[in-house]
């Protein structure tokens, strides 16, 4: 039998899907990719496998979820399902694109910026918006700008990008237009118009001036030139000049002087010293100029000083002070004259030989006779009454007189006097023993001795010395004068010790021998004592060769200067200057001395000269 039974076998489980991954979360612009899903079947059935995507849409266009759903089918028609979650979201920001470097301006340029743009990835929409941020420098024209652009999208997602302009002020301020170059006289002084300027991009301005001074030829000559300095904050700076120049042309002014005065000659001029004043500082000269003005004498004239006062620049004025001199004063005389002299008759003082100045004009002398003399007689005496009467030539007129009052009587004079006879030809000129004024029509007379006298010279050689046997030679005088008889006795004492020559004097010695050959020794013809002005007043040396030639001769032999050396001076027949030859040559040497009492005496030497070579 079959007995059956019969088991239904029934599937009706489902087949199971393999777990699939959790909810995951994805960026945009990344898609979504979904694991493939497994499943097993418990009965071993066919699995068939179908997905189903279900989008849902998020908040923007780059945000939305994407689930699957998986069923699983088996033969047996059993199904099951399983889901898969991928979130998508937009956390990308746009992408803002490149903007322009940072750049510097100036101004008064603005800031001109670049608009931005951008793009999102996932494709979302965006805003671009910008925001500026000035950050001021260090002046008003100087700045910066930076504009930030924001892209944002619809997502919230945003991004930034900046662009900076940099303003700078580089450009300084301009000075309005200041006058033109100018010339003013001084005393005036330089005034400067204010300087005003401008700045383009709005900055402060500070001006500040600066003068420079040029000195010109003089101190009141010169030009000031301003500079303005127009200086923004910023530190731009620009100049502008004025120029004033500043002549002196005003002279200087000096001081009123003085009136025109009169004065009386001799007194001379006296100008009082100009003063002066210069307006515009400068040094100046003061400079006097005489001019004279001759009157109708020497000495009366005028005299005009004329001052110049010439500054440093070459302006000049002038002044003038004027002095008349005028002569009222007669002549006077220089020579010392007794007004009133009691003598005499044998001493009439002759006639004063006046010398009359004039301290301002030129004397004028009478004509002959000067002075005039006029007399006065009395029984036994009478006046000489000497007047001279001199004018100058400005009229001034003066007198002078002298009074001699002389009385007549009959005088005898005794001169005492020496003489010496030491063997030299010597001789006495008596009329030099003398007084002065004594008149030369008297006569000379021997009165005790039997001496030669040839006129009024004595020859003492010969004579014999006085002792007291000897007396001394007497010799009168005599002037027959019936107005005034007088007689002056020499008494002569004749020695031979010449004290009164020699002593202190030297004695005068002639070397008659000498040889000029320029060995330097005994070159000169020498004379010892003869250059003894003291003891010999003068001398007189002749030298004459073996033919009686003059070959030498001169005054005041002194054995330097006037000195014989061999060399002939001689003014006939023997050339000048030319050397003498070896020989014997003749001296004469004449020359005075002074005796014990001071009178004068004639003595000579002569004798032969050897030149030798």
């Amino acid at each position: 039998s079959t007995a059956t039974q019969t088991i239904n076998v029934q599937d009706t489980t489902a087949p199971v899907i393999n777990a699939l991954p959790a909810t995951a979360t994805i960026s945009c612009s990344a898609t979504p990719e979904f694991t493939q899903a497994t499943a097993t079947d418990a009965c071993g059935s066919a699995i068939e496998l179908t997905p189903v995507d279900v989008t849902t849409n998020g908040a923007c266009v780059g945000s939305y979820s994407v689930t699957r759903t998986w069923t699983a089918i088996d033969a047996c028609g059993n199904s099951s399902t399983a889901t898969q979650t991928i979130n998508v979201q937009d956390t990308t920001a746009p992408v803002i694109n490149a903007l322009p470097a940072t750049a510097t301006i100036s101004c008064s340029a603005t800031p001109e910026f670049t608009q931005a743009t951008a793009a999102d990835a996932c494709g979302s929409t965006f805003t671009l918006t910008s925001a500026d941020l000035r950050t001021n420098g260090t002046c008003a024209g100087s700045y910066s700008v930076t504009r930030t652009w924001t892209a944002t999208d619809a997502c919230g997602n945003s991004s930034t990008a900046t662009q900076t302009i940099n303003v700078q002020d580089t450009t300084a301020p301009v000075i309005n237009p200041l006058p033109a170059t100018a010339t003013i006289s001084c005393p005036a002084t330089p005034e400067f118009t204010q300087a005003t300027a401008t700045d383009e991009c709005g900055s402060t301005i500070e001006l500040t001036p600066v003068d420079v001074t040029t000195n010109g030829a003089c101190a009141g000559s010169y030009s000031v030139t301003r500079t303005w300095t127009a200086t923004d904050a910023c530190g731009n700076s620009s100049t502008a000049t004025q120029t004033i120049k500043v002549q002196d042309t005003t002279a200087p002014v000096i001081n009123p002087l003085p009136a025109t005065t009169t004065i009386s000659c001799p007194a001379t001029p006296e100008f009082t010293q100009a003063t002066a004043t210069d307006a515009c500082g400068s040094t100046f000269t003061l400079t006097p100029a005489d001019v004279k003005t001759n009157g109708t004498c020497a000495g009366s004239y005028s005299v005009t000083r004329t001052w110049t006062a010439t500054d440093a620049c070459g302006n000049s004025s002038t002044a003038t002070q004027t002095i008349n001199v005028q002569d009222t004063t007669g002549p006077t005389t220089t020579t010392q004259f007794s007004a009133t002299v009691n003598v005499n008759c044998d001493a009439i003082p002759p006639i004063p030989a006046l010398v009359f100045v004039d301290n301002c004009s030129a004397v004028v002398l009478p004509q002959p006779p000067f002075p005039i003399v006029s007399f006065i007689r009395t029984q036994d005496s009478y006046s000489i009454v000497r007047t001279w009467n001199v004018a100058d030539t400005c009229g001034n007129q003066s007198t002078f007189t002298q009074i001699v009052n002389v009385s007549v009587t009959n005088s005898l004079v005794t001169i005492p006097s020496t003489a010496c006879n030491n063997g030299e030809v010597t001789t006495v000129n008596l009329s030099s023993l003398l007084p002065v004024g004594t008149p030369t029509t008297g006569t000379w007379t021997a009165v005790n001795n039997a001496a030669v006298l040839q006129g009024d010279v004595l020859t003492v050689f010969g004579l014999p010395i006085t002792t007291p046997e000897n007396p001394p030679y007497v010799f009168e005088y005599k002037i027959a004068d019936a107005d005034c008889p007088r007689t002056i006795r020499v008494n002569m004492t004749i020695d031979d010790t010449c004290g009164g020559i020699v002593l202190p004097c030297g004695v005068v010695l002639v070397h008659n021998a000498f040889s000029p050959n320029g060995d330097g020794i005994n070159e000169n013809f020498i004379i010892d004592n003869i250059d003894d002005i003291n003891c010999y007043p003068t001398n007189t040396v002749e030298i004459y060769n073996r033919w009686g030639v003059l070959v030498f001769d001169t005054t005041d032999y002194n054995n330097a200067s006037r000195v014989f050396n061999g060399i002939s001076q001689g003014r006939s027949t023997v050339s000048q200057s030319s050397g003498l030859p070896t020989g014997t040559y003749f001296y004469i040497l004449n020359y005075t001395s002074i005796d014990g009492n001071g009178n004068i005496q004639t003595n000579k030497k002569d004798g032969y000269l050897y030149l030798t070579k």
